[in-house]
């Protein structure tokens, strides 16, 4: 009976020691080096999918400590499901080009900035719409808030990365029903919307 009890609380010691020491690796994992320096530097993200839709986007910013805040643009001819997702009663109008000028703020978990992060932009964007019928063309200006949860990669040390996020699109102006030659059709409230950005950084 003493030898049971005795490699009972042998095995007990030793599967507390090991979940300890895991959850110590997931936490650094998660949350990285609270010691290790976080450097200031200098971040050029480019949006591969935007430049096969007729255009292009990218972003520059600047990190330190646990955040990355920074400027975005693009302008492209958008697919369908962005019509879809973001217009109501669309299907008589086209949009011609999609463009937009957004500021961005990004907490990362990790001092490193490296792994999970949580962000927020936004920013005006201008759409040129056009009636399939009469062709007329009309220029509609809606600005949005999107906040989206992100990881962000490393495959080449602390350079390139790969980033990817999803978020939630706000429209917070532009919705109002408008009318384009013999179409009538409005923005929607938001949708969802998705990224994934190819970038370089550099201590400064």
């Amino acid at each position: 009976m003493k030898k049971s009890i005795v490699l009972i609380l042998i095995v007990c010691g030793l599967t507390s020691k090991l979940f300890a020491q895991d959850r110590t690796k997931v936490g650094t994992l998660l949350f990285g080096n609270k010691d290790a320096p976080s450097p200031l530097m200098l971040s050029v993200d480019a949006y591969p999918f935007l430049f096969l839709a007729n255009g292009g986007g990218g972003s520059i910013g600047l990190e330190f400590n646990h955040w990355q805040v920074g400027l975005i643009g693009f302008s492209v001819v958008p697919p369908d499901f962005i019509k879809n997702t973001f217009f109501q009663n669309a299907e008589g109008v086209n949009i011609r080009r999609n463009s937009a000028a957004e500021l961005y703020a990004r907490y990362y978990l990790r001092p490193d900035r490296k792994g999970i992060y949580i962000s927020v932009l936004g920013g005006p964007e201008w759409f040129v719409m056009e009636d399939n019928d009469t062709k007329v063309t009309e220029s509609l200006v809606k600005s949005y808030v999107v906040p989206n949860l992100g990881f962000r990669v490393f495959p080449f040390k602390e350079y390139f990365y790969f980033d990817a996020s999803f978020g939630y699109s706000f429209n917070l102006s532009g919705t109002e029903e408008r009318i384009l030659g013999a179409a009538r059709y409005s923005a929607s409230k938001g949708g969802m919307i998705y990224f994934f950005q190819l970038g370089v950084r550099f201590r400064l």
